[in-house]
């Protein structure tokens, strides 16, 4: 059986690289308590949201981290058409123009592809089911 989080992960990497970081950075931007972080070029965001992601951290937190993930994709990608209008969440520069010229194509795959997963390992009861089980392994750690 795989893991919500293992099948998010799994779904995220097999996204092409400019959507994955494109999706990195609206996380970071939506996410972040530090202003500063959310002029940081893609790449970075890129790599600290799937550092973030595959932490290593004790059951209920990385139930919590999933659920967290989940809704945050759920906001962005469903919502990307309104998030992405003109440039108020990404300035163009040379270091994002490689995120914002995403065709419409690329986001009803991504769409697609999303909805499909939450329809399955990261449906509720998939997931509740998954954090019923963290629970568990959590108390029994005590």
């Amino acid at each position: 059986m795989i893991t919500p989080l293992d099948a998010f992960l799994q779904w995220f990497d097999d996204l092409p690289v400019p959507l994955r970081r494109h999706l990195a950075h609206i996380f970071r931007i939506c996410t972040t308590d530090d202003t500063s972080q959310m002029v940081a070029l893609p790449q970075q965001s890129l790599e600290r949201f799937r550092h973030w992601a595959v932490k290593s951290d004790f059951p209920l937190r990385t139930a919590a981290r999933l659920f967290y993930i989940r809704s945050i994709f759920d906001m962005v990608i469903l919502h990307h058409k309104e998030i992405c209008r003109g440039d108020d969440f990404f300035p163009i520069s040379d270091e994002t123009k490689n995120i914002i010229q995403l065709s419409s194509r690329q986001w009803e795959d991504i769409l697609e592809s999303w909805i499909d997963l939450r329809s399955k390992e990261m449906s509720d009861t998939y997931v509740h089911s998954w954090t019923s089980w963290m629970i568990k392994l959590q108390s029994e750690a005590k």
